[in-house]
């Protein structure tokens, strides 16, 4: 049953009989003093009727006809209208959960289209850095909140490996005597290398005009695919990064399925622009750009004055080869960080005009910045920190905390330890709406208690030992699970449906996030005040083992949507 639409309706049936007509929305209020669930519909009519919305609540209420649904409905100042529901309802429930299993809390929104969603973004020839982290974490939640949803989501990467800093990179590498041992190490020494090439060439390229001048020729022969020393150390150097990336993704549990390298992209972009330069943009300076400030976006550039396209038309270029490949797709939604809004803008905006098929398709989300001590992060020489070290940092902080709950094999602190720091990366990343901003402290949001998602893998592993140890068979429903503690994890049970389908819609992981952790709570509280298997009856324990099972695989469900895998003890 969908409780909010069955109120949906009885207040709908209340209007009709007041011959009023508005949209009815129905939510679950925060504080569960004010019952089940809520409408605000008398508020919003108060100025349409030129009355007071308490006054218009409480004709709703008398006209509201009975339900076995609903065992109290009230109006409340300054005008909204609760409802308590029967405990009754959601005794099946816990059943139905068990059934369906994995696929509880499916949606068939999206059933039948398809969704691109672009997300990491890592250049080649460097090392990726936090943004790219950011942008994995939440783009691989925002493929599975679509997923969920029924979509097909094609997931896709777009990557830079041609450009200044890869031939800044390349010149470094042939500038610096590489060990001999070079190629038996792993991916991520190897990028380490790789790396401090490109600030060794990024550096020399500022401060010696000879060396800026090779490095030129060097972008130039990598653009052109010259037969010589310059581009086959690019293609090596290229295949080490991709490896890295591979291995980088592999951990955070990504795979894509187009991946699109900006060599790729670039040509078309000219072509695409040059096409356009009459009707679209105009000449300044030798430059091509589009005039954005004439409806009151930002003038961009399209073609530097030498000729070459810059990341705008990259990105122009790009959207055109999404939709020539996958002409169905509903949507496709671009994730990047925040200071890029405006200039996604003015590429979406001029993508409408030259596609006009793509208006209202093609979407960029904004994210925020991770930040340490309220500051970005940097290392003490002023550059960037890598998204490795980060994700290394991590791991060393949950091995210890890991070590501190109990002893394990070596072989199961190495899982339980990927899992803890991948889930308090996710849980922190995903908490928070995409674009404001958040501090990283990985003791804080690697705790096993409070809002963490560490706090919400231990709570499913006290749930998984329970069930480890028991056996359900029948009970009767009309008997059991009527304690407050019961019944209030039922109530939130139910709500899991409503959440994660508006989460998917909305695309607002953090409610999720908000969701898990209000569900952890109630099962820790009705683990606490409820006896399991040594229950008072043996309708009880039963009852009490297949609700147990039911919270441990909406949480399960639920951690899957954030790409987040649970452990089965801890």
């Amino acid at each position: 049953m969908n409780i909010k639409e069955e109120l949906k309706t009885l207040t709908e049936y209340a209007l009709k009989a007041l011959n009023i007509e508005s949209i009815v929305e129905i939510d679950a209020p925060k504080d569960k003093s004010h019952g089940d669930f809520s409408t605000n519909v008398a508020m919003r009519l108060s100025g349409q009727l030129k009355r007071s919305p308490m006054e218009i609540a409480e004709e709703i209420v008398k006209n509201i006809p009975e339900s076995k649904l609903v065992t109290k409905v009230n109006a409340v100042k300054p005008g909204f209208i609760n409802f308590t529901t029967n405990s009754l309802i959601y005794k099946n429930l816990v059943r139905k959960i068990i059934e369906e299993a994995d696929t509880f809390g499916k949606s068939s929104f999206g059933k039948g289209k398809e969704v691109m969603i672009e997300f990491g973004q890592p250049n080649t020839h460097k090392a990726f850095h936090v943004g790219h982290l950011k942008s994995a974490v939440s783009g691989l939640s925002m493929v599975r909140l679509h997923e969920n949803l029924g979509y097909k989501v094609i997931k896709a990467n777009y990557f830079g490996d041609v450009g200044m800093q890869v031939a800044k990179t390349t010149w470094g590498y042939l500038n610096t005597d590489t060990p001999t041992e070079f190629e038996s190490w792993d991916h991520q020494k190897k990028m380490k290398f790789i790396d401090d090439c490109y600030v060794k060439g990024a550096t020399a390229f500022k401060e010696d005009p000879v060396v800026a001048e090779h490095i030129k020729q060097i972008n130039k022969d990598i653009y052109k695919k010259e037969d010589n020393e310059n581009f086959k150390t690019y293609k090596k150097l290229r295949e080490d990064s991709l490896e890295h990336q591979k291995e980088v993704w592999k951990s955070l549990g990504i795979i894509f399925d187009r991946q699109y390298p900006e060599s790729e992209i670039y040509e078309d972009a000219l072509e695409i622009v040059e096409k356009h330069k009459k009707d679209v943009f105009e000449e300044s300076e030798g430059a091509i750009i589009y005039r954005g400030e004439k409806v009151g976006l930002t003038n961009w550039v399209f073609i530097t004055s030498e000729g070459n396209p810059t990341y705008s038309a990259k990105d122009l270029g790009l959207a055109h080869l999404k939709f020539q490949e996958y002409p169905n797709i509903e949507k496709c939604i671009v994730t990047t960080s925040v200071e890029q809004k405006d200039y996604f803008k003015v590429v979406i905006h001029v993508l409408n005009i030259i596609q006009p098929e793509t208006k209202g398709r093609y979407f960029h989300i904004p994210f925020g910045w991770m930040l340490r001590g309220g500051k970005k992060f940097s290392s003490r020489m002023g550059g960037s920190i890598k998204g490795m070290d980060v994700l290394n940092e991590i791991e060393e902080v949950a091995y210890k905390k890991i070590s501190e709950l109990r002893d394990y094999t070596e072989e199961e602190k190495k899982s339980i330890v990927h899992n803890v720091a991948n889930a308090g990366l996710k849980f922190l990343v995903l908490s928070h709406e995409f674009h404001k901003d958040f501090n990283y402290d990985p003791e804080q949001f690697l705790s096993f208690e409070g809002y963490s998602g560490p706090y919400l893998l231990y709570t499913y592993a006290r749930a998984n030992s329970i069930l480890t140890k028991s056996e359900s068979s029948s009970y009767d429903e009309s008997k059991v699970l009527n304690s407050e503690y019961e019944i209030s994890l039922l109530k939130i049970l139910n709500n899991y449906s409503d959440v994660v389908e508006e989460a998917g819609i909305n695309i607002t992981p953090h409610s999720v996030c908000n969701y898990l952790y209000e569900l952890a709570q109630a099962f820790n509280s009705f683990y606490a005040n409820c006896r399991v298997l040594n229950a008072e009856t043996e309708d009880d324990k039963n009852a009490r083992i297949s609700l147990t099972q039911a919270t441990a695989q909406v949480l399960k469900n639920g951690l899957n949507l954030l790409g987040i895998d649970v452990v089965e003890k801890m």
